[in-house]
């Protein structure tokens, strides 16, 4: 029962994700023409579009923090795991399940300093686009959710599977899969 509850939350984070990426690609698909104005209005026009870089600061944001909370759902977050993954498995899931709770640490902390970045910020306008410079701290926020619920899920992936990682030789991230099992 309870395994079937956490492969429902990991697929429905795994539909999260992909809405996650969806945006950080949207995001850098829109970087790109908004800087090719931007080379064109400032060498062909002799007009500087000054517009684009308020933009772009609010699509960076939009790349870098959705694309790293979906990272951790996919493991392809930027990570060393040569030592952990060369230990004995029962030992090495305990330190990935300690590793994921520092994480999920760092989320809320995120999530908690975005969201007072927001508070913050809501009223003021960014120059030139006139919309809320709370948007530039919105995706900082969902980064640091994002963060937590998929720590939160490898954690309680590691519990439910602790049978198949005891029985493996070797603990890898493709453990916590269900149809490893």
């Amino acid at each position: 029962m309870f395994s079937s509850f956490i492969n429902l939350i990991d697929r429905l984070g795994g539909g999260i994700a992909g809405v996650l990426n969806l945006i950080g690609g949207l995001a850098l698909v829109a970087l790109i023409p908004s800087f090719a104005w931007l080379v064109f209005g400032r060498y062909v026009l002799n007009e500087t579009p000054t517009w684009v870089e308020q933009i772009s600061l609010i699509l960076i944001v939009l790349i870098t923090f959705p694309v790293a909370a979906a990272g951790m759902r996919d493991n392809s977050h930027l990570s060393v795991s040569f030592f952990r993954d060369a230990l004995p498995p029962r030992i090495a899931a305990i330190v990935a399940a300690i590793s994921y709770a520092a994480m999920a640490w760092f989320g809320y902390w995120m999530l908690m300093g975005g969201m007072d970045l927001v508070a913050f910020n809501w009223a003021k306008q960014m120059p030139i686009i006139h919309i809320s410079d709370g948007w530039r701290s919105v995706p900082m926020a969902v980064c640091g959710a994002g963060i937590t619920f998929y720590s939160l899920v490898h954690i309680l992936k590691i519990i439910t599977r602790w049978k198949t990682i005891s029985n493996a030789s070797l603990y890898h991230d493709d453990l916590l899969n269900e149809d490893i099992e």
